[in-house]
């Protein structure tokens, strides 16, 4: 399935590990199809989330262009709509 950039879906590693845990697509990626999307980022959201994709990943990451970014990134604020 290909997830389109914008996309804010639950991270899922099997039954019953849906929690708090989520992640951005910043790039149109195809992923497994098990992942429940729950919204989208708008024109600003997806400029921030550029910069930040920018910078890379954490050293060790999973896979190709998947894991944490290589800055620290805080989520101060956002707008539901």
């Amino acid at each position: 399935v290909v997830y389109p950039a914008g996309t804010l879906a639950m991270a899922n590693a099997g039954p019953g590990t849906n929690g708090s845990q989520f992640f951005m697509v910043y790039k149109d990626s195809k992923l497994p199809p098990q992942y429940t999307v729950f919204g989208t980022i708008d024109k600003t959201g997806m400029d921030t989330l550029a910069k930040i994709a920018k910078n890379g990943i954490k050293p060790g990451a999973r896979g190709a262009g998947d894991g944490e970014p290589a800055q620290e990134v805080k989520i101060i604020d956002l707008q539901l709509d």
